[in-house]
């Protein structure tokens, strides 16, 4: 009797959890497909590209998702369970609370796994993927947009060329103008580099902006970066896209302390979805009549606090050097969980 009840819940949570997870992740995924639109959906950009993109942003972006589908998931499924009064059936059944909880505890360790194996091996490379197949894009449309005699607007300034050749990266009688400066150059080269393109030019007349006023001068050589995104420059190596496996074996080897927290971070997201699953549940069952959207909404701003708790603990490294404050987010919502969970137990 209690398998079929448990793989009844079971079930009811696993296709709450996949629809819940695909709506989550295409309304995230919106306000990146906005930034990116005209770089995306430029001339010349394939399907294969537009689909390689959407799998690295949803990957990444499933450190989060996932996490959210699954509080929204088990709120719903208990609430409507509670609302239709098989909560309290099980419960005249003489099976208690911590039974009832127990296929969603399941798919939590489950969840927990497979979170743990995303965030650590898969979400940040395939924010680096993402990251290169998006420069590789804006090159790409820079070449195609290039015409012999048309001017090309989409580089910070205004860009024109008399002769391009085939291949469109050596550039003759150029003209280029922005808010700064204007200048006309005798030919160019275009190289690609990691953030974008870099173009080459030689024997150049330059008028730039000083002062209200403006200078003229002439330079053999004089080069242009046009960057995907301008940011600041860290020295040394960056552990923004490394694996756990890679910042491990770099913080055995520099006592790096970033390394270190980031191997912490990543830890903590996995494990996020443990309180955020017994509040679910204890909410679920506490709140079933208030309705569908208000379970939604509750689950949203469960996860909410837990992000606010975690960019405060990634504060307090920076400022102060703490690791332990980014597991500060299980910690108040773990006692948060229990305290609800025992409540609702002893009622």
């Amino acid at each position: 009797m209690l398998k079929k009840i448990d793989a009844y819940i079971l079930k009811a949570i696993v296709v709450s959890f996949l629809i819940s997870l695909v709506i989550v992740s295409a309304v995230m995924m919106i306000g990146d497909l906005i930034k990116i639109y005209d770089i995306l959906f430029a001339r010349g950009s394939s399907l294969k590209t537009l689909f390689r993109i959407l799998l690295y942003i949803s990957i990444f972006l499933s450190i989060f998702t996932i996490p959210m589908a699954l509080t929204i998931s088990i709120n719903y499924v208990y609430s409507e369970m509670s609302n239709s009064s098989e909560i309290t059936a099980l419960r005249s059944s003489g099976i208690n609370l911590y039974r009832i909880y127990l296929p969603a505890f399941f798919l939590t360790l489950v969840t927990f796994l497979f979170l743990f194996y995303d965030v650590s091996f898969l979400a940040y490379k395939s924010r680096l993927n993402y990251k290169n197949e998006l420069e590789k894009t804006f090159r790409n449309k820079i070449y195609i947009s290039l015409k012999p005699g048309m001017f090309y607007n989409n580089l910070g300034g205004t860009l024109w060329v008399e002769r391009l050749s085939s291949d469109h990266k050596r550039l003759s009688r150029v003209f280029f103008a922005d808010k700064d400066k204007v200048f006309i150059a005798k030919n160019g080269v275009l190289e690609d580099i990691k953030s974008g393109i870099l173009a080459k030019f030689k024997n150049v007349k330059l008028f730039s902006k000083r002062d209200g006023g403006y200078e003229y001068g002439s330079f053999k050589e004089y080069d242009v970066a046009f960057l995907l995104a301008k940011g600041r420059k860290k020295k040394g190596i960056s552990t923004k896209y490394m694996t756990m496996s890679e910042l491990y074996n770099y913080f055995k080897k520099t006592k790096d302390r970033e390394a270190l927290f980031k191997i912490n971070k990543m830890i903590s997201l996995s494990l996020s979805v443990f309180p955020l699953s017994l509040i679910a549940f204890s909410f679920g069952i506490t709140f079933s009549r208030s309705g569908k959207s208000a379970g939604i909404a509750v689950s949203l701003l469960l996860f909410f606090v837990f992000y606010i708790l975690l960019m405060l603990g990634q504060s307090l490294f920076k400022s102060k050097g703490w690791i332990f404050p980014i597991y500060m987010p299980n910690i108040v919502l773990t006692l948060f969980g229990l305290y609800i969970f025992y409540k609702k137990v002893k009622v």
